[in-house]
């Protein structure tokens, strides 16, 4: 569920960026071109910086999830390999044990049948 959600932040993140960075990026560009007096310039060219700024930001925020969903992700597959190698040798001790059994039922039969026999042979 964690994935879906961080996955579909991210695709609406992107599409976000790709939306609107071109527009933004020209209007940054082209603000302070526009402006006429010094006041002007200086007004275009704070609100230019603080549009890259947020950008910045953002950026920053996006960066900051994704790296934060990656460790997830390396935590659950270090779990994950972990529950295998577990699972493993699990598999292993059972089938050790199962083949240990199978060699007492083999001797026990024998054990039993030849009894039988020596009761059968009047001893």
């Amino acid at each position: 569920m964690d994935n879906d959600k961080i996955k579909n932040s991210c695709e609406k993140g992107k599409a976000m960026i790709r939306r609107f960075a071109f527009p933004l990026v020209l209007a940054m560009v082209a603000l302070p071109a526009l402006a006429q007096t010094a006041d002007e310039q200086l007004l275009a060219a704070q609100i230019s910086y603080q549009q890259a700024n947020n950008l910045q930001e953002q950026a920053a925020a996006r960066l900051k999830q994704a790296q934060e969903a990656k460790l997830q992700a390396d935590q659950r597959l270090a779990d994950a390999q972990h529950a295998v190698q577990q699972a493993n040798e699990e598999l292993s001790a059972a089938t050790t044990g199962q083949a240990s059994a199978e060699q007492r039922m083999q001797q026990q039969t024998q054990l039993l049948n030849e009894a039988w026999k020596r009761k059968e042979a009047g001893g």
